[in-house]
């Protein structure tokens, strides 16, 4: 193994002897004894990842963490270095735990593929100027500005996947997520990820992407909560939810998209529920989403909203996309032609049902086959 793919897997197994050791709730000290090292700064090391951990010693760390070998050498994990957080209604712990356990091993393969294909990704984080004390006019100026830097044209949502995965290198992934969760962040070095429900209608999908895509961007400023509840109910929760439903409602609604579309709408005595079903499909959101960004504009009174009757709100539920995406399957299969990882393994990873839906998964992508049946 080369010296910097030694040193890399140093620095792996110490993040996860450290995780281990936390998650059972031993001090460097407790453990160190345990395993037999005359002093703490052995194990710090080791965690640290400036001292390889030897066989014998990793074993002994083994039987006093209760944890087993691939909890510290599988590549395809994320262990005490990955921070998610969760849009839900109310999904219970149990659930989000193992879908971030599933969703980790995905953005590991990508990250650890990603390293191996020497495919460069950004050296940076870029963050939005927003803290919780911003308001919702420049939340909404931040989302406007991301349309007209990124070039997102009349309808933002159809190329917003591709702006962010080719000018942020973040990886978009829609999955079958646990009841009441519609969208998830991930922020870990190399490998940042926005993860969408996809059985849930577009226009929610297209709502998600665009509140996951702000909490990427002020991280640092706001992190999130874990479980970001749509209803929170601490201030601070509640502002910087505000604060991330106005931005995706700008970058999705554009006033330089909306206004003149409103004025026509006024010129040309169009009812309003014509409006709504031509402007809801061209920009793909919600009619709901679209009320609340004409009340932010000025643009709609609470009359019209009352004048609209419910099922004019209702958003057609339409096909949902393929699991996972293009670009994932695409490193997916180069790493299947390099033997990275072999076509058990990688149909286990994506919980496809055997060899044969791996087959289709390519497939459903538009993608060649990289192994034979």
């Amino acid at each position: 193994m080369p010296s910097a793919a030694m040193e890399q897997f140093a620095v792996l197994v110490g993040t996860r002897i450290k995780a281990a050791r936390e998650a059972v709730r031993l001090t460097q000290e407790q453990l160190s004894r345990r395993i037999g090292f005359s002093d703490r700064q052995t194990l710090a090391a080791i965690e640290g990842g400036s001292r390889k951990v030897s066989a014998e010693e990793l074993v002994r760390i083994m039987e006093a963490t209760g944890r087993d070998l691939e909890f510290f050498t599988d590549p395809f994990r994320l262990v005490g270095e990955a921070k998610f957080s969760f849009r839900s209604k109310g999904a219970n712990d149990g659930d989000l735990d193992a879908f971030e356990e599933c969703a980790g091993q995905w953005v590991a393969f990508w990250r650890d593929q990603g390293r191996r294909q020497k495919i460069g990704g950004s050296a940076f984080r870029p963050q939005l100027t927003l803290t919780p004390q911003s308001t919702f006019e420049e939340a909404q100026l931040a989302g406007e500005n991301l349309v007209r830097e990124w070039d997102l044209g009349e309808a933002p949502a159809a190329r917003l996947v591709s702006a962010i995965e080719e000018r942020l290198a973040i990886l978009v992934l829609f999955v079958d997520m646990p009841s009441n969760v519609s969208g998830a962040a991930c922020q870990v070095a190399g490998g940042d990820t926005i993860l969408v429900n996809r059985k849930d209608v577009e226009v929610r999908r297209n709502f998600d992407l665009a509140h996951e895509l702000f909490h990427v961007l002020t991280w640092t400023a706001m992190p999130p909560e874990r479980v970001d509840r749509e209803n929170p109910k601490g201030y601070k929760a509640k502002r910087v939810e505000q604060l991330a439903d106005n931005f995706a409602g700008a970058l999705l609604m554009p006033r330089t998209v909306l206004q003149p579309l409103w004025q026509a709408r006024l010129e040309r005595n169009v009812p309003l529920h014509d409006w709504f079903a031509a402007v809801t499909t061209q920009l793909r959101v919600s009619a709901l989403a679209l009320i609340n960004r004409l009340k932010a504009l000025g643009l709609m009174t609470d009359a019209d909203r009352y004048d609209m009757r419910e099922e004019e709100l209702a958003s057609p539920a339409g096909v949902p996309p393929p699991p996972f995406s293009r670009r994932f399957m695409e490193r997916a299969g180069r790493a299947i032609e390099r033997g990275d990882v072999s076509v058990m393994r990688l149909a286990k990873l994506l919980q496809t049902t055997g060899i044969g839906g791996l087959e289709d998964l390519f497939r459903a992508h538009g993608l060649a086959v990289p192994f034979e049946m």
